[in-house]
């Protein structure tokens, strides 16, 4: 039981958006006694963007000048932006007696606008880190920054929050810093059933956006699966002429409408396979560091679907040993398509073998459930 003098704010950039890092923490403020949640601090959509109350939580918005500057004017831009929006982060944490704020990265600038703000007021500083900050920044125009603030956040000795143990595992190896994971989750109650090989779709499907840390990979399973003569269904975050872009062909591809919640979980029940795919190193702008540590938003809900699940990445990344513990995932860890179209096809072959993994991923799920990922947020306050 939290103390009821706890105040806790969330600042990050997502919040009532599709955005996968949203969701994570609108699951984690719903599940939490609405007495200790003071509000969220986000971004605003425009300049006369208000601040609003949204069932129990009070939403405050920040316009990011940030969003609307060339790159080559971003490092002055945000000299001009940053102290403004600092005040009335300080000014909110004053009015509403917080003790505790949590930044949420990936954005860097609102966990320096967390970490800044607590330093100034003297509240306590939770870190929630969903991506690697160095790593994760090191090839764009923001690694230096990005340098600067995992320095102050690492020196301080705060409780950090990671969202995996891939994350916690890598930051005591590289830098000596012991971190909580605060894993993904999903809100409900599963019900859960045998692998049905009735009425389901001849497609395999991706969830999520394609980009510099999985194109590669999609692109493989996409022309395996024209092969087959299966569809590669892709989530509506995808456009087709940023897919041809990325030098996918406009064949044997469907994109899906937006979906809320309640029918994307339907959708994924009736596909013949779901995938999860991370580039290897050689294919990608990415740190390599960042890229083994990655795991999707979308695996929790894949794990509770009763669908099969393919995830093709390098063995030596955490998603590919986490499938390889629970033994609930067919893994690819050849990049040969031929070799790729033979393991996706023999699949469907065995079905005992695909019950196991469905029941294999139904045991996983359970530390993914809102009910676990609360008790350990509230154990550490």
């Amino acid at each position: 039981m939290i103390n009821k003098k706890v105040k806790i704010l969330f600042v990050t950039r997502y919040f009532n958006s599709h955005y996968a890092g949203a969701v994570l923490v609108e699951n984690l403020i719903n599940s939490l006694n609405p007495g200790i949640v003071a509000g969220v601090v986000t971004q605003a959509e425009s300049y006369n963007d208000h601040d609003i109350i949204d069932g129990d939580i009070k939403i405050y918005k920040i316009f990011h000048f940030l969003n609307f500057i060339n790159e080559r004017l971003w490092y002055y831009g945000r000299k001009l932006s940053f102290e403004m929006e600092l005040r009335k982060l300080c000014k909110i944490i004053s009015n509403q007696r917080i003790t505790h704020i949590v930044g949420v990265y990936p954005d860097l600038d609102f966990l320096e606008l967390a970490r800044r703000s607590s330093k100034i007021t003297g509240v306590k500083f939770l870190p929630y880190l969903h991506d690697t900050i160095v790593e994760g920044l090191s090839h764009t125009v923001q690694n230096k920054m990005a340098k600067e603030v995992q320095k102050k956040i690492f020196i301080k000795n705060n409780k950090i929050f990671v969202m995996s143990e891939g994350m916690q595992r890598l930051y005591k190896r590289k830098y000596n810093i012991d971190t909580i994971p605060l894993v993904h989750s999903y809100p409900e109650d599963i019900i859960v059933k045998n692998y049905n090989k009735e009425v389901v779709s001849n497609s395999v499907f991706w969830g999520g956006s394609i980009y510099s840390i999985n194109k590669e990979t999609v692109k493989r399973i996409h022309s395996v699966c024209i092969h087959l003569g299966m569809i590669l269904t892709v989530s509506a975050v995808n456009k087709m002429k940023n897919l041809l872009n990325m030098g996918f062909t406009n064949n044997n591809i469907k994109i899906l409408p937006s979906l809320n919640r309640e029918d994307y979980l339907k959708e994924i029940k009736i596909q013949a396979a779901l995938l999860l795919g991370i580039d290897w190193p050689d294919e990608s702008p990415v740190h390599k560091d960042e890229l083994a540590t990655i795991f999707p938003t979308k695996t929790v809900d894949y794990l509770i679907s009763g669908r099969p699940i393919i995830v093709h990445c390098p063995e030596n990344y955490f998603l590919g040993k986490f499938f390889k513990k629970h033994k609930c995932g067919f893994i690819l860890n050849d990049r040969n398509t031929n070799s790729i179209e033979f393991q996706i096809s023999q699949i469907f072959k065995d079905t005992n073998r695909l019950k196991q993994k469905v029941s294999n991923a139904f045991k996983a799920s359970k530390q993914f459930h809102i009910s676990s990922v609360k008790q350990v947020f509230e154990s550490e306050l």
